[in-house]
């Protein structure tokens, strides 16, 4: 497959909100060690979008059982000549050492992070348009002005937490993604359609596009089919339309 850009819509609220975390924490990781204050803005506002998402009491429970129910699967695979048992039982280990982190997640740590009182306050004050500037909160700007290795350092140790939920959410992706191998499709005249069986758990659609092709999809689907148009906006400051031609691309529906 030459080089491509990667879309993908989630075909049920499970996998919605995974994906969403997923987003959030790779926010995090990339702008918690970054050097400017700007970086560790961003990184405070992922952690707490990250912490009002899962504050639910059942969010672990759910997590769990599709962990548990994704390793009953794949130990059926064990009757099958086929399977590649070392890789099955790799596979095995790394999701019951992901359900022990769940199970040992540190409430006591979470429940002192979401209580902290400097988080607190910029949590409260970042839903107000500009309203963690400096006169705002001088706690914050003084702490933004500290060397950057002191505040990669606290956001390292506020983070540390929410790690096993972070392993869990990559894993079940990875799953997910791994369930299902790509094929070329053609979308005629920019649209493309196809059905599902509404009696299988149907995840996710994965498109794969040419960085070149100059379009994009937008794909919409539900319990029994799914459709993907093919827009062009070559101007951002113009309304996209959907491509008059074939489009030639790569699909993959992932049922896991």
């Amino acid at each position: 497959m030459p080089a491509t850009i990667c879309y993908e819509q989630p075909l049920n609220e499970r996998i919605r909100l995974l994906l969403r975390l997923e987003f959030l924490f790779e926010k995090v990781d990339q702008t918690a060690v970054g050097d400017s204050i700007w970086d560790s803005l961003t990184a405070l506002q992922g952690l707490f979008e990250i912490l009002g998402m899962s504050g639910r009491n059942e969010f672990r429970s759910d997590f769990l059982k599709e962990l548990e129910r994704h390793a009953a699967i794949l130990g059926r695979l064990r009757q099958s000549a086929q399977v590649d048992t070392e890789l099955l039982d790799t596979i095995l280990q790394e999701i019951t050492a992901t359900i022990e982190g769940l199970r040992g997640l540190n409430h006591v740590a979470l429940e002192a992070l979401r209580r902290n009182e400097f988080l607190s306050a910029v949590r409260q004050r970042s839903g107000v348009p500009g309203g963690i500037c400096q006169f705002d909160l001088p706690a914050l700007h003084y702490w933004l002005q500290q060397d950057s290795a002191v505040r990669t350092h606290h956001l390292c140790n506020w983070l540390e937490p929410l790690q096993p939920l972070q392993l869990a959410i990559e894993l079940l992706l990875k799953l997910v993604r791994d369930s299902a191998e790509p094929r070329e499709s053609v979308a005629a005249r920019g649209f493309f359609q196809q059905t599902l069986d509404s009696h299988s758990p149907n995840q996710l659609v994965r498109v794969w596009l040419p960085q070149e092709l100059g379009t994009f999809p937008e794909i919409s689907g539900g319990r029994h089919r799914f459709t993907i148009r093919f827009m062009e906006q070559p101007d951002p400051d113009q309304r996209a339309s959907q491509s008059k031609g074939d489009i030639h691309f790569w699909l993959a529906c992932c049922v896991f």
